[in-house]
């Protein structure tokens, strides 16, 4: 910035040019000292280390700053414009300078201590989304051999008795493997989606049940697309049968219903059977099911599992809607 006190007949070439220089000073003067911050990462240095550094850096460059200058000026270009040289005047230069430099390395490592501070809490998200894919990951593969081993294990009871059957079986088993393949990858899936698979696997169990095994879906239609972990349902009418309806002599029923209710997704599963007083039934399965649940909703998601009425359990997921 140039001030012109005496009107605008001062503003000679002399001193147009001695400004030009002036300026191009400081700002090779303001390059050089913040370069120098970031090669010597003063930037991670704590506050009062950094003020000292800071300080003593700005008043030695403002010194050597003012000195060339004032060598260009009086010795390799001098000019009958300019006044006598001044120590006074060199010293009030020197701490305008450094008053400058100061002022401007305050806001120039504010703002990057706000970049950095910026920069450190994406990374934080960054991994934390990391560990969580990847836990997720590892609960997916768990549950996955856990099902297969429970479907084969259906199979093995009818292949030699009943081949027809163990056929279906061998079809249906097909049909969840393909979904659980095609799935395992997505973090949600369309509840109409879940139910298709539902239907192959209580269809798959009702051959071994030999009609002992009933099975009702109350699917309200504004909730089919809506989206839930995968495997999720399936899960918790296979929790039902190998824990509620094998150990009933008659066998039973299994109700799935779906419900949309302001923000949540509400899916209960019943089944005829007791939870016992002593343990819960909850196996791989259904940890697994509730770990991705946190990992997918955090605290927002819940799942229950009670004694609905004096001969029923319902497990429950309410899942908000995003």
């Amino acid at each position: 910035m140039i001030v012109v006190f005496g009107g605008l007949e001062s503003l000679t070439t002399s001193a147009i040019f001695l400004q030009l220089i002036i300026f191009a000073a400081l700002i090779t003067a303001s390059h050089l000292f913040r370069l120098y911050i970031k090669r010597k990462n003063w930037l991670s240095l704590k506050i009062v280390p950094l003020s000292f550094r800071v300080i003593l850096g700005a008043l030695i460059l403002a010194v050597i700053a003012q000195i060339a200058i004032h060598f260009v000026i009086y010795g390799l270009i001098p000019s009958d414009d300019l006044s006598e040289f001044s120590f006074i005047s060199f010293v009030g230069y020197v701490f305008g300078v450094f008053g400058v430099l100061v002022l401007w390395s305050a806001i120039y490592i504010l703002i990057k201590s706000i970049q950095k501070g910026q920069q450190g809490e994406i990374e934080k998200l960054e991994l934390k989304s990391a560990l969580q894919e990847a836990e997720l990951m590892i609960l997916k593969n768990q549950i996955n051999p856990h099902f297969l081993f429970n479907a084969l294990n259906n199979i093995r009871s009818l292949i030699l008795t009943d081949q027809d059957r163990a056929r279906h079986m061998v079809t249906h088993i097909s049909d969840l493997l393909r979904y659980s393949i095609q799935f395992n990858a997505s973090e949600k899936v369309t509840l109409e989606e879940e139910m298709e698979i539902v239907r192959d696997y209580l269809q798959l169990e009702s051959i071994q049940f030999n009609d002992r095994l009933a099975y009702i879906f109350n699917i309200d239609e504004e909730t089919k697309s809506l989206k839930i972990p995968p495997m999720a349902i399936q899960l918790l009418v296979e929790n039902a049968i190998k824990h509620g309806l094998s150990i009933q002599k008659n066998g039973g029923f299994i109700r799935v219903e779906s419900t949309h209710k302001d923000e949540w997704l509400i899916i209960k599963v019943t089944n005829t059977g007791q939870l016992g007083t002593k343990k819960k039934r909850e196996g791989i399965g259904l940890k697994n099911l509730v770990e991705r649940m946190k990992i997918l909703f955090g605290e927002f998601a819940e799942f229950k599992l009670e004694n609905s009425s004096a001969d029923t359990v319902t497990a429950s997921l309410k899942i908000p809607v995003t």
